[in-house]
């Protein structure tokens, strides 16, 4: 199958868990839907066709990636109103934090070719900005690279990306890079989330989550005790989830 590799960069992103309410914590890296937005933003296509499209094409989705720090940021914002019985606007603080320095790679793959050719000359030009997290939040692309033979294999040598399913009690710690580390640091077990990955949209157009999936996220010191599902991009070995219908 073909595939295809976005390299980004953005001094500054945030990834909300959907479930947060007054603390926004950040994800360390992008949810498979941010990856399929940022597609259907170098498409033109709205969130939902770019699923819709996504759907039918079978397209996969995973990424790698590293920050090079992580801060807090005091958020201003208006609340929605439920009761709509006074035209003033109630404002809150929220707690949110956000990584600086990111480095991505987007990787994406299906069975359909032109469905990957569109998508390699959509982000060579991309109809709409591309984002990393929030609207304001803009990535530069610094590179993009199409593969002609995307192969499938097993193997536990992965960090920096997630992974389907719940990993948190099958990792060890890779000790030669934990030697390595010139400072100190604390050690952290991999990060464990529910994510929705599919959405229904109603009659009102609201956006509404249908499905949802285990991702966990291993960092460059985590190494999984059993062997996943990897597609090998040259020399790149990247776990992926697939959009179906």
């Amino acid at each position: 199958m073909k595939g295809l590799k976005v390299d980004l960069y953005a001094p500054v992103v945030s990834f909300r868990d959907p479930g947060a309410q007054l603390y926004h914590d950040t994800l360390p890296l992008p949810p498979p839907t941010t990856l399929l937005g940022m597609a259907g933003a170098a498409l033109g296509k709205t969130f939902e066709e770019a699923l819709s499209w996504a759907k039918s094409v079978e397209l996969m989705v995973g990424c790698i990636g590293t920050s090079g720090g992580k801060g807090k940021d005091l958020w201003n914002y208006i609340k929605i109103k439920a009761d709509k019985k006074s035209d003033e606007p109630t404002r809150a603080v929220i707690l949110r934090t956000f990584l600086a320095d990111m480095r991505l790679s987007a990787y994406y793959a299906c069975e359909d070719d032109d469905a990957i050719e569109s998508l390699f000359n959509a982000f060579l030009q991309p109809y709409y900005a591309i984002t990393i997290g929030t609207s304001d939040e803009m990535a530069k692309i610094t590179g993009v690279v199409m593969y002609d033979d995307v192969s499938v294999k097993n193997d536990s040598n992965v960090c920096n990306t997630w992974v389907c399913g719940d990993y948190s009690r099958l990792f060890r710690f890779d000790w030669e890079k934990v030697r390595a580390i010139p400072i100190a640091e604390t050690l952290r077990p991999p990060v464990v989330k529910k994510l929705p990955v599919d959405f229904s949209i109603g009659t009102d157009n609201v956006r509404k989550a249908s499905r949802f999936m285990t991702l966990t996220y291993l960092g460059d010191k985590q190494q999984l005790a059993e062997e996943v599902t990897v597609y090998k991009f040259s020399g790149e070995s990247v776990p992926m989830l697939k959009f179906s219908r």
